[in-house]
């Protein structure tokens, strides 16, 4: 069990906690929970399950605005960012070698 994971991150870190031989993969498979549990959260926001949808911030000009957040863009990004997570910590699992010009060899 890690702990500061929703049910989501949970569910994965479990399904992956084997894959993380190494400090790099470990990280890569912490952050893929991470953005599960992002996930998991933009969902009930889309599905209205939750009040988290709008904020009230200031304006420049002191006039009160409501800010709709924009849930749809954020979850279609952060799937995208999952998807290329897990993609390379089976890549890892399975021994291939390193591809070049990996922006994540510096996790």
């Amino acid at each position: 069990m890690h702990e500061n994971l929703g049910y989501a991150g949970q569910k994965l870190w479990n399904a992956l906690e084997s894959d993380a031989a190494s400090f790099e993969t470990g990280v890569l498979v912490l952050e893929a929970c991470r953005i599960a549990d992002r996930l998991e959260h933009l969902a009930r926001i889309l599905d209205g399950d939750t009040e988290i949808w709008a904020r009230i911030a200031t304006g420049r000009d002191g006039e009160l605005e409501l800010r709709v957040d924009s849930a749809m863009q954020e979850a279609r990004q952060q799937a995208g960012t999952l998807r290329q997570l897990l993609a390379e910590i089976f890549r890892r699992r399975d021994g291939a070698p390193p591809q070049e010009n990996d922006d994540l060899d510096g996790l």
